[in-house]
């Protein structure tokens, strides 16, 4: 005769009540307000009576019986959804708790920081102190994410000498709160001379707005690299080579996202502060540390292969007053030269 087999294990106990979910307060407002009474406590007591969580199905089964509205339908499918992904993760956690987290990558890098610390010491006895003074940089760049672009090292710039921001694409948006924040702070805390939009030739995210495909959370975001082709769509679609119309599409967004902030109140009213100042100065004679209205914005596009950051030619002046009469906030003097 043979042994009897060891129990098999038991499933992980993890809360599965739809209460972790439909909280009383949440059960007495819209949808969950509009389920029939003896619904609502079904789904408050029925997940500890069960080995699983509900499914889907049934959840899905038990509002359509009760003809409840596509709303609450809807609402419920996703609470059963909840509850089986927190049961699967319950389950991961318990089975991992013995790992050790420690990371053999982390600590090559924490080693190579002590490594920079010890180079940089040994060639700049002082540039901690440095670094750690006035954070006070004459640069903002805005660039992308791409981990073949480090601001500050393409620039020839060390660390402390760029305010820096990144996304996907180097966009400009005017609903981006986090690079609002960043400009803002730049501009008027900072008071940088010189804001940079820094794109970069073989730009995944260009790449991605050139395919006739949805990326799904991204699509918004790159929808508006397809308003800039829009923009320039009859310069574009004369390009045959695909990666010469690419080249060309990352250096045009890049001139819109600078055109972006110039829209910007934030930029246009410290300029018509600067410029009013300049003007002053020069009138009274006085000496100016700056002979231009800060800031000044560049466009400038990275070459990965080649290591080069090259400078795009645009005529500013001629740019911003042919969109002057719609983008304008301020009104400027007529002796101004912004």
């Amino acid at each position: 005769s043979h042994p009897p087999l060891p129990p098999s294990p038991s499933p992980p106990q993890t809360p599965s009540s739809f209460s972790f979910f439909l909280s009383a307060p949440l059960l007495a407002q819209p949808p969950c307000s509009l389920l029939p009474p003896s619904l609502r406590i079904l789904l408050n007591h029925l997940s500890p009576k069960v080995a699983h969580p509900p499914t889907t199905s049934l959840v899905v089964f038990l509002a359509a019986r009760h003809h409840l509205p596509v709303v609450a339908r809807n609402m419920l499918s996703r609470a059963a959804r909840l509850l089986s992904h927190r049961a699967v993760s319950a389950h991961a956690c318990a089975a991992s708790q013995a790992m050790d987290y420690s990371s053999p990558n982390l600590e090559d890098i924490l080693e190579s920081n002590q490594k920079w610390v010890e180079k940089k010491r040994a060639t700049d006895a002082g540039f901690f102190d440095k670094l750690g003074a006035v954070h006070k940089p004459k640069y903002l760049y805005v660039g992308c994410s791409d981990a073949r672009v480090p601001a500050n090292e393409i620039m020839g710039l060390d660390a402390g000498e760029v305010f820096v921001h990144r996304n996907v694409a180097n966009l400009v948006v005017s609903t981006d709160l986090n690079f609002l924040s960043v400009l803002t702070y730049g501009v008027n805390v900072l008071k940088v001379e010189h804001i940079m939009v820094c794109g970069h030739y073989d730009c995944g995210g260009v790449w991605a707005s050139m395919k006739k495909q949805d990326h799904g959370l991204i699509e918004p975001w790159l929808r508006n690299i397809r308003d800039v082709y829009n923009l320039h769509k009859e310069e574009l679609d004369a390009i045959e080579d695909e990666t010469a119309r690419h080249r060309r599409l990352v250096e045009r967004n890049v001139m819109e996202q600078c055109l972006n902030i110039f829209k910007t109140g934030v930029v246009q009213q410290k300029r018509l502060e600067n410029a009013k100042e300049l003007e002053q100065a020069k009138a009274g004679g006085e000496p100016v540390d700056v002979e231009f209205v800060a800031p000044r914005v560049h466009a400038l596009v990275f070459d990965p292969r080649e290591g080069v950051l090259h400078r795009l030619p645009v005529n500013w002046k001629e740019e911003i007053d042919h969109r002057r009469h719609i983008y304008d906030l301020y009104e400027a003097p007529s002796t101004s030269k912004l």
